[in-house]
């Protein structure tokens, strides 16, 4: 039986820990699993994460025996070996059977700086916001502690960017550094506007994404997104701020609607002003570079494989020896 293979689980080895040939005997949390049809049978495109990060996997036998314990979402405790391909490391999984009793947090990726420390920068740049209705919108969601708490926790994506505990407030720090510098570059940019907008942009995440292993999307995120959550909640948020004017809360609401830039990927219109163009540009800067030093950082040499999110694979050259 498959579980004859297995010694009493000790959690050891994280997915950042594998290298190309190495044999694999762990628990993982599974977050894809993809039955398909190769020229032998069916087989199992795989991922798997842990604290450190995710890694790929493939079962190209028994597909359909173990995808019964390789279930997205679950826990299980993996056989195998560690391969190349394409560059980067996965997991051919031999055998897999359901994980016992294992700590949550051991699977939870956490950002380098923590999301409370990424709040205390941001209430830095917020409390510059000179208008007053902006400012008072923006400090009493920070004033919050219900908010922040979620807020401080919340990933930033499922996968892409930004995608452990504490990301979101990472990325909406650095979002609000660069439109700060572009506010300074471009004199004619309602600065406050942008801030607040960088601010905002993204809250839906709070509620699209759980805070769980492999952060699955939750039902109200997978039904709306992120940013029919988002232009909800700061609606309700701009309707508790007396005499809000009218105007610049279709601004403010222009700026989350748009910031994914293009209706297809997601935004339900295009950016219109100044400030909507600015964001939605420094927005996709930020992922784009954090997506690409995530995958830099794990490549085994100087280029990495393809990356299906950026279109292209990757190339940083060596420091030089002193």
């Amino acid at each position: 039986m498959v579980a004859d293979l297995f010694e009493p689980y000790r959690k050891r080895v994280f997915c950042a820990d594998l290298d190309s040939g190495e044999r694999v005997d762990e628990v993982f949390c599974v977050t894809r699993t993809n039955r398909k049809m190769g020229r032998n049978g069916p087989f199992l495109s795989l991922e798997f994460a842990d604290r450190s990060g995710r890694i790929p996997g493939v079962a190209w036998d028994n597909a359909d025996a173990l995808a019964v314990t390789l279930v997205e979402g679950a826990f299980a405790r993996v056989r195998g070996v560690v391969t190349d391909y394409r560059g980067q490391p996965q997991i051919q999984v031999e055998a897999a059977e359901p994980a016992p009793q294992v700590d949550p947090a051991e699977y939870l990726p956490r950002a380098p700086v923590s999301g409370s420390e990424s709040v205390t920068a941001i209430r830095r740049l917020a409390g510059s916001i000179t208008e007053p209705f902006l400012k008072q919108l923006v400090m009493e969601l920070l004033g919050d502690p219900h908010f922040v708490e979620h807020f401080s926790a919340a990933p930033a994506a499922k996968v892409n960017h930004h995608a452990y505990v504490g990301g979101l407030a990472e990325h909406t720090q650095s979002v609000m550094d660069l439109c700060e510098l572009a506010a300074g570059h471009y004199p004619d940019l309602d600065r406050d506007l942008l801030l607040a907008g960088a601010f905002l942009h993204d809250l839906g995440k709070v509620d699209e994404l759980a805070v769980e292993p492999g952060f699955p999307y939750t039902e109200a995120g997978s039904l709306l997104g992120h940013i029919a959550l988002g232009y909800a909640f700061i609606r309700e948020r701009i309707a508790r701020v007396d005499g809000f004017p009218a105007d610049l809360a279709t601004d403010v609401l222009h700026l989350v609607l748009s910031h994914q830039g293009e209706l297809e990927w997601g935004s339900p219109v295009k950016p219109q002003t100044l400030e909507a163009i600015v964001l939605h540009h420094l927005d996709n800067l930020d992922s784009k570079v954090t997506s690409a030093r995530a995958h830099l950082d794990v490549a085994a040499g100087s280029r990495t494989g393809y990356i299906r999110s950026l279109q292209r694979s990757l190339f940083r050259r060596p420091p030089e020896v002193q």
